[in-house]
């Protein structure tokens, strides 16, 4: 895989079939598939989403489509709608200002017909046990907060998601690949669902044929022992509509659980080349000793990551 993406693959920790859809011979008929819930500021661990997202455009220079799951997130997620659309139209704006090239990437939201036709013409071939089995893992911690909306709310999302994998099929695409978080996992696993049982349904075929491959990025860590950075959950993260003064707040905070997230924050969204990056994590590994340059590199991401709330803000505009 590192051939096909170079450096960008060191973002990813899980690959499923991704090589086959990324086979040399096929790549000129695949399509590639990801998505951001607007449910708040991203936080680092959605920048470095959003960084992979650019790297892996310029890269491989397939069609792709970025989905900002306006009304999949009102469905799942309690969160205003006005909330949502605003955030939506920000992270549309943002990625294009770290260098997303909409010239090649259909950038849209759920509010979109052909998805929405999409969605209502593939819940047919799933069933409740298949939205049982193929869950996001952290549904539980997200109950736990309050967070989720109904149960049918979250299948309605699951739904939306699958038909947006599914799209380029519609349009004649030969693979996809879909590229997300490895909790989002379950998306491809009901997309493939769909895609094998349309094929053999006979008249009631959608007459879709080709394969779906999936990276799955690394999951970036919550802050003081949480198991992901969420934006719903804000004592796990940093995220870019916070102030300066809160942003070094949080990273400059010297407990032992904030530690390795802040050294995987640096590693995947500063921006900072490889050199920069080696050695922070040569003063991670000796912060012990010497606390002074982990310090140091802390306070130099801090620069980095207000930094880009800064073009965050500036993309309100």
């Amino acid at each position: 895989m590192a051939e096909q993406l170079g450096p960008t693959a060191a973002r990813f920790t899980h690959a499923d079939d991704a090589l086959t859809v990324l086979d040399p011979y096929k790549r000129q008929s695949m399509s590639v598939v990801t998505g951001f819930g607007p449910t708040n500021a991203p936080t680092a661990g959605t920048l470095s989403v959003m960084l992979g997202i650019v790297e892996l455009q310029r890269r491989l220079g397939a069609p792709m489509t970025v989905v900002i799951s306006d009304l999949g997130a009102w469905n799942s997620r309690n969160v205003p709608w006005q909330t949502l659309l605003q955030v939506r139209d920000q992270m549309f704006a943002f990625l294009v200002a770290i260098g997303l090239n909409p010239d090649g990437a259909e950038l849209r939201s759920h509010l979109d017909h052909a998805n929405l036709v999409r969605a209502g013409r593939v819940a047919r071939y799933l069933s409740r046990a298949d939205f049982q089995e193929h869950r996001e893992s952290l549904l539980e911690l997200y109950a736990d907060h309050g967070l989720l909306g109904s149960e049918t709310g979250v299948v309605v999302d699951s739904l939306y998601t699958v038909a947006d994998i599914l799209g380029p099929f519609e349009g004649g695409a030969g693979d996809v690949l879909m590229v997300s978080g490895v909790e989002e996992s379950y998306f491809t696993d009901l997309a493939r669902l769909v895609l094998h049982r349309q094929a053999g349904a006979g008249d009631l075929s959608l007459g879709w044929q080709g394969g779906i491959g999936a990276l799955y990025f690394r999951v970036l860590e919550g802050l003081a022992g949480y198991p992901k950075m969420s934006k719903s959950i804000p004592a796990s993260s940093i995220h870019l509509n916070m102030a300066p003064a809160e942003i070094t707040d949080r990273v400059m905070r010297d407990d032992e659980a904030s530690q390795a997230p802040l050294l995987s924050a640096i590693e995947l969204s500063s921006g900072w080349d490889a050199t920069d990056i080696t050695r922070a994590r040569e003063a991670f590994a000796d912060r012990l000793l010497r606390p002074g340059p982990w310090r140091q590199a802390r306070r130099e991401y801090c620069r980095s990551f207000t930094q880009f709330a800064e073009t965050w803000q500036w993309c309100t505009r």
